[in-house]
């Protein structure tokens, strides 16, 4: 069985957790309007609480660890795989895996969850992803700098970070996995901290989201795309 604890506090500061248990129980079961289904899309900014779900995983090569991360939006999760950004009601992501899950607090934030999707989604296309370049954390990494303008803590990534520059330059980790890793070409000019920074300089910006989030997809080395492929 899954397991779960709340973090506290952040280390963003004190942030505001009235009800916040409550709400964390029904994310956690997968509750929301109808159980097992995602919440309707709002339109416009409205307060809501944003979420940062962490679990271990894989080999640990201490003092580092590797992670699995995704966002939540209230109670609707967002994360990304190899077949693109997905939503779901609670942390899907994080089920069935054998290390406990831990959920952060950002604090409340006036989301627009239509603005968000619009400018992060298109950066993280389907057939996209790469273990160590283009992964959950950066989307993670992303989606925070849009939502709170913070940053995805860096220990969550100092193991793929270490392993994407050794694999860059004497190709590493290809060698170790005997081949089942294979660098993506379609993330190879992807810079987390480049697409971060512009989202955050985006939450600011007087220019319309949708000029804004073409202007980060061309800076990011990712062609603007209409459409980016949802599951529910």
């Amino acid at each position: 069985e899954d397991r779960f604890h709340r973090r506290g506090p952040s280390r963003r500061g004190s942030l505001p957790r009235a009800g916040f248990a409550a709400m964390q129980g029904a994310v956690l079961e997968g509750r929301g309007p109808t159980k097992g289904t995602v919440a309707p899309r709002r339109t416009g900014p409205t307060r809501q609480r944003v979420l940062l779900a962490v679990t271990p995983m894989g080999p640990s090569f201490a003092p580092f660890l590797g992670y699995h991360s995704s966002i939540l939006i209230g109670r609707t999760e967002y994360s990304f795989s190899k077949l693109g950004v997905f939503r779901a009601a609670g942390p899907q992501s994080h089920r069935g895996r054998d290390a406990e899950t831990t959920l952060i607090d950002c604090g409340r934030r006036a989301v627009d969850v239509a603005a968000f999707e619009e400018a992060v989604f298109p950066l993280f296309a389907p057939g996209t992803y790469d273990l160590l370049r283009k992964n959950c954390n950066a989307f993670s990494d992303c989606a925070l700098a849009f939502l709170t303008g913070d940053r995805l803590d860096e220990k969550y990534t100092q193991l793929e970070s270490i392993a994407e520059l050794a694999d860059r330059h004497m190709a590493l980790v290809q060698t170790l996995s005997g081949g089942r890793y294979v660098p993506n070409p379609k993330a190879y000019d992807f810079d987390v901290d480049d697409v971060a920074e512009d989202l955050i300089e985006m939450r600011s910006a007087p220019t319309p989201v949708e000029s804004t989030a073409a202007a980060v997809q061309m800076h990011s080395g990712v062609m603007p795309a209409r459409h980016s492929s949802l599951a529910h």
